[in-house]
């Protein structure tokens, strides 16, 4: 890259495309509803397809919104499962478009390629291409918190249940050596109160974040300065376990019953607890944005900010 192309790019593409990054939220958040409909149907037309296959067990599913699509602009996203052996079997794949996200983006790029013809040569249309390219892996962040946002009660939908899964199965989000993320992972492992408590104490994230633990009963327990994000404790009974300082974004708790728990200095926005049996549980010094409590009981909850307690009697009471 010259000193001419980088100069057009901080000084005219950077404002722009910071603008732009603002749109692109925006429309996710206008289309959530849409976006999630759209990958529980390439998941449901997986298992379909997978299910007409003899002893098929899907084991990863990897949804990449490719670059070769992002420049055709066509936004095409591609949902593609494999077996243990990474075997895609007979074409077990499906596609998506996107394009309703990325309104303006076709007309960013023609004015920017008719700017820089003024500077005869000095500015390669390429130069912007790659530019461009580059902000994909920022748009693939925005999408990957959603899908985990919408995955995460995915063993609700009958997609999930026609799934012919292998005994664990892992949904990736991403581009291939770019950005990519773990959106959802299904374990069907026996696992125990023990073995659990291990996990916890060794600490190490590659076993905790997005592991599955549903239905799980755990008793005295301390979870400190620990990464648990992701974390699926659906359907689990949890009494005088302690979370201190400990990050818990996206948490699954929903239908889980906890008894004599303490949440200190905990990072639990994005978690699930809808549905949910609190008794004797306080939130102290906690963040709480977008959890949900929908349909949780409350006995003798509280919510305090380190220096006052406030009695937690309805889903309104926890909101931030």
């Amino acid at each position: 890259m010259n000193e001419v192309e980088e100069k057009f790019l901080k000084e005219t593409v950077d404002p722009i495309f910071n603008d732009y990054k603002k749109e692109v939220m925006k429309k996710l958040l206008e289309n959530e509803d849409k976006l999630k409909n759209q990958v529980l149907k390439v998941l449901g037309n997986i298992a379909d397809k997978a299910s007409k296959i003899e002893n098929c067990k899907v084991k990863y599913i990897d949804i990449s919104l490719l670059q070769i699509e992002f420049l055709r602009e066509t936004y095409e996203v591609t949902a593609i499962a494999y077996d243990e052996n990474w075997y895609a079997g007979e074409g077990i794949w499906d596609v998506f478009s996107i394009d309703y996200i990325f309104e303006g983006l076709k007309e960013i790029k023609d004015k920017l390629y008719k700017d820089i013809k003024k500077y005869v040569g000095k500015i390669r249309p390429f130069c912007i291409d790659q530019y461009i390219l580059k902000q994909l892996s920022t748009y693939n962040i925005y999408f990957s918190y959603f899908v985990i946002k919408h995955l995460k009660q995915w063993d609700e939908e009958i997609s999930f249940k026609e799934m012919p899964k292998a005994e664990t199965l892992q949904i990736i989000w991403g581009e291939y050596k770019n950005y990519s993320q773990k959106v959802y992972y299904y374990d069907s492992t026996t696992k125990t109160e023990d073995l659990f408590k291990e996990k916890i104490k060794n600490g190490n994230p590659e076993e905790t974040v997005f592991s599955s633990w549903t239905g799980i009963k755990v008793d005295k327990l301390k979870i400190e300065n620990k990464d648990i994000s992701c974390m699926n404790l659906k359907g689990s009974e949890l009494n005088r376990v302690v979370f201190s300082s400990s990050t818990a974004v996206g948490l699954n708790l929903k239908k889980a019953s906890l008894k004599t728990c303490y949440f200190r200095n905990c990072d639990l926005g994005a978690s699930d607890f809808s549905k949910s049996n609190l008794e004797e549980v306080v939130f102290e010094t906690c963040i709480l944005k977008n959890t949900s409590f929908k349909g949780t009981e409350f006995t003798d909850v509280y919510l305090s900010d380190g220096k006052k307690m406030k009695n937690v009697l309805k889903e309104d009471d926890l909101k931030c």
